[in-house]
């Protein structure tokens, strides 16, 4: 069985729902998913052996993505990230978010006031214990929690980036934000 895409599987989570008229339509996520599932995608085919990827004209040695085997080690993962100097430098110090299990296996999210739930099936790949879909949640945490964004307008993904630097390095943000730029998504600063 194939997994999910990463992010296209968070689809229903910030949905506009009836009587939520204060929060806005998060109108840039989708294109947000599918340009975070083509730079995991290749990330993933880093992880299977192809780590050179020809981007924006150049070729770039992507890292492998890591793939964790327990929502114990993926909790102490995102506790390992939140507290990188490249992290606090830009964000400060926040607390590490709290990771449950979530029931359904389509989709992983965030939830207030500091709350990562990942499906983890019992049977079959657990797609969301994965670097990508995990820097894309710790991303909400942070954003959310300092209160530089919500959902995935700007400057959500220059969250993304900030973690995929911090974690991942130069090539893997490169990539992103070249997918970010071919899926139209307005990045901002945070």
């Amino acid at each position: 069985m194939t997994a999910p895409a990463s992010h296209d599987a968070h689809s229903s989570r910030d949905a506009q729902r009836p009587g939520d008229a204060q929060r806005p339509r998060d109108a840039q996520r989708s294109r947000v998913y599918r340009a975070e599932d083509a730079w995991a995608a290749r990330l993933d085919a880093a992880r299977l052996g192809a780590p050179l990827a020809t981007v924006g004209g150049s070729a770039v040695l992507l890292p492998a993505e890591r793939r964790l085997g327990s929502l114990e080690a993926a909790a102490a993962y995102c506790a390992r990230v939140v507290v990188l100097p490249e992290v606090t430098a830009v964000l400060g110090a926040v607390d590490p978010p709290r990771l449950r299990p979530r029931r359904g296996v389509r989709s992983a999210h965030w939830e207030a006031p500091g709350t990562i739930a990942l499906p983890v099936p019992a049977h079959g790949e657990p797609w969301a214990l994965r670097e990508t879909v995990l820097l894309h949640e710790l991303a909400h945490h942070l954003a959310e929690t300092t209160g530089r964004a919500r959902g995935h307008r700007a400057p959500f993904p220059a969250a993304v980036l900030l973690l995929a630097r911090a974690v991942l390095g130069e090539e893997a943000a490169l990539v992103l934000r070249v997918e970010y730029g071919e899926h139209d998504v307005a990045v901002g600063v945070l």
